[in-house]
């Protein structure tokens, strides 16, 4: 029997010793009250021991205890097994960042012989096998969880407010429509002409919010086609004509009749050239000039350009109004002031075409934005009709693209 003993002992250890996966058993080791304080391992296979690095026979379990995001160890893996009477399974972050899968299964209470000295009252075991994962998936930084979650706030509360703002808006027109009747006093008709216009200021200020925050998230989606440059920068301008009007400030354009067409997201290069037109209108005092340009670049690709005699930005400012929410310190005219939030959108939109935005300015000399679009968003006219009709992309882009 006692040869028989060994030979089993011997076929078992040489078992363990051949699986790739660590295998382990260790005892509870229990208080006066019974609750279990540490563990101890009885016996483990040399794939178990690489794992931990050292020797585990007779070594306490707490010195290489492991935890994962939530806390739940190796330990409490190992606990709850017992308290359950069932099999465990758990996924633990060793110390370097490896991921390693736990399965504990409970076994009968251990002989006294083989138990440690604290444990021989009971000395319940538990057998455990532990497989590496491979390295942890980089865990998002803070910052980027919260920058993520600002974007997310601001697209969902710029949503909302879309809704009551409509409603003011389209009350507003009706009551300046006099729809139902004349309003009485004229005062009443200001008062709707006021309403009206801060409340398509408002909307504005919230596209623009809302075009930041889907632009900094994953979720930003483009819808590509063939696009006249030239119709759309008249079509800017249409759109901040009255404004500049208002402000005495000429408006101008100057743009090539041999602008290739350009392949891109039709609505962002519309927010792009109003964003930067309503900036240059805004900053130009009564008297001033803001010109529109746009003419083929020698590498291929199309140049936008849009100049003011303005205020101008000083060099040392013009990397904060690039950035979300940056504003400039210099004089500006009254009634000028901005949320910052156009150039940055302009500046996140030129990025997912693939090109960029060049901001030239000097304090009383005006600013210069220039769009830089690369030579694989021009199109020639004679092709937008077959990309039309066949759904054909210019070198082999789809027409519909989701960018991060």
């Amino acid at each position: 029997m006692a040869n028989d003993s060994l030979v089993g002992d011997a076929l078992m250890g040489a078992a363990l010793a051949a699986l790739a996966d660590g295998i382990g058993v260790l005892a509870a080791i229990q208080n006066d009250t019974g609750a279990v304080d540490d563990f101890e391992w009885l016996t483990a296979n040399r794939a178990a021991e690489r794992l931990f690095g050292h020797p585990l026979a007779g070594r306490r379990l707490r010195a290489d205890d492991l935890q994962d995001g939530e806390g739940a160890g190796l330990f409490a893996c190992l606990a709850d097994c017992l308290m359950e009477k069932q099999a465990v399974r758990r996924l633990v972050i060793a110390p370097g960042g490896a991921r390693w899968r736990i399965a504990a299964t409970p076994l009968d209470t251990a002989p006294l012989s083989v138990a440690p000295p604290s444990a021989r009252r009971t000395a319940p075991t538990v057998c455990v096998s532990l497989v590496e994962l491979g390295s942890e998936i980089p865990a998002v930084p803070e910052s980027d969880r919260a920058h993520r979650a600002k974007a997310e706030f601001l697209a969902h509360m710029s949503h909302e407010l879309r809704t009551p703002l409509n409603a003011v808006l389209g009350f507003s027109e009706v009551l300046l429509a006099e729809t139902f009747g004349p309003l009485g006093s004229p005062r009443y008709r200001s008062y709707a002409a006021d309403i009206h216009a801060s409340g398509t200021h408002l909307l504005s200020l919230i596209d623009g919010i809302l075009d930041l925050s889907q632009s900094e998230t994953t979720r930003t989606e483009m819808l590509e086609e063939a696009i006249n440059v030239a119709d759309a920068a008249r079509q800017a301008l249409a759109q901040v004509g009255d404004k500049a009007a208002a402000r005495g400030v000429d408006i101008g354009e100057d743009l090539s009749g041999d602008l290739p067409l350009l392949y891109g997201d039709a609505r962002a290069l519309q927010r792009m050239l109003t964003n930067l037109l309503s900036n240059a209108v805004k900053f130009t005092p009564s008297g001033g000039q803001v010109m529109v340009s746009a003419s083929p670049m020698p590498d291929g690709g199309i140049g936008l350009m849009v100049a003011d005699t303005g205020a101008g930005i000083a060099e040392d400012e013009l990397a904060r109004v690039l950035e979300p929410f940056g504003r400039t310190d210099m004089a500006v005219p009254r009634g000028a002031t901005g949320t910052g939030i156009g150039l940055p959108v302009v500046k996140r939109l030129m990025e997912m075409h693939g090109g960029r935005l060049d901001l030239y300015s000097e304090p009383g000399a005006g600013t210069t934005a220039i769009l830089m679009f690369p030579p694989r968003r021009s199109l020639p006219h004679a092709a937008s009709h077959g990309a039309a009709s066949h759904g054909a992309a210019p070198h082999g882009m789809p027409l519909t693209v989701a960018r991060a």
